[in-house]
């Protein structure tokens, strides 16, 4: 009897043994997790602060681009007032001339007209 329970007791320890090696075995792996979870979220901090530059600097372009679209808008829209005024000038001439033309074609063909 006493073999017997010696032999359940050295099985007891047997077992006892293995599982401590695995629980250590656990151990070593959760702290190559914990290590690798760190280096990971250093990483993820490190991204986070890259977007966020980059969204400032897309967002300062933007501001900029939008600035200077609207700058060439406001130039365009006077050039176009301004070439639409000279154009408008330049009908009102034009009917002017038309007008001076025909009085003088009226005159020339009335001279035409007279004996000499």
């Amino acid at each position: 009897m006493d073999i017997e329970i010696e032999d359940i007791l050295v099985k007891l320890l047997e077992g006892q043994t293995r599982l401590e090696t695995e629980i250590n075995g656990i151990k070593n792996e959760i702290k190559k997790n914990s290590i690798k979870i760190e280096a990971i979220e250093k990483n993820i901090d490190m991204i986070v602060e890259v977007q966020s530059s980059h969204r400032e600097q897309n967002e300062n372009s933007f501001k900029s681009t939008d600035l200077i679209i609207e700058e060439k808008t406001d130039l365009i829209e006077k050039s176009i007032k301004n070439i639409s005024k000279n154009v408008k000038e330049v009908k009102e001439s034009i009917e002017v001339l038309k007008d001076m033309t025909g009085r003088h074609e009226v005159d020339i063909n009335i001279l035409k007209r007279r004996p000499v």
